[in-house]
């Protein structure tokens, strides 16, 4: 399992939030209402792809933030009951993954990637994307899980 490190520039996803717990089921239920109005955003900047975005979780209640969405102009105004989220320029570990596969993988960086890796976490959330080629229905499609990560050795 070894992710592609890569520089990304920081951007702006608006969408639809929700606390859960991970693979809470409330998720892909967030996720059906938003795309029946993701075409509501404004300045969309990145056509055909969504985002999936997580902070860390609240060790008291075992939850998240978790916004389904699409990158868009940093400015502008909101649809209804939707907001936006500045995701900050890193370093990214990427890996890839399948819904299927979702929950794995991520046990498996956290657990097993990172500890025995050279980085270390870079920020306290992550990202999922979803590019054009996806479609939830597939289940051999892949989206892309982005860590932010910085060196051991520059801390």
């Amino acid at each position: 399992m070894e992710p592609q490190i890569v520089e990304k520039e920081a951007f702006t996803v608006v969408g639809m939030q929700i606390r859960a717990r991970p693979m809470d089921p409330a998720i892909p239920q967030l996720w059906d209402r938003f795309v029946l109005r993701m075409d509501e955003i404004p300045g969309v900047t990145e056509p055909g792809v969504t985002y999936g975005l997580m902070d860390a979780m609240d060790q008291e209640t075992g939850t998240f933030r978790y916004m389904a969405g699409c990158a868009a102009a940093p400015e502008g105004a909101l649809p209804a009951e939707m907001s936006r989220w500045e995701v900050p320029a890193s370093t990214y570990a990427v890996f890839q993954a399948t819904l299927p596969t979702l929950g794995d993988v991520f046990a498996a960086i956290y657990q097993q990637w990172l500890p025995a890796s050279g980085y270390q976490p870079g920020g306290d959330f992550c990202f999922e994307c979803y590019d054009e080629t996806f479609h939830p229905d597939d289940p051999a499609a892949t989206l892309s899980i982005y860590i932010p990560v910085t060196s051991r050795e520059s801390s």
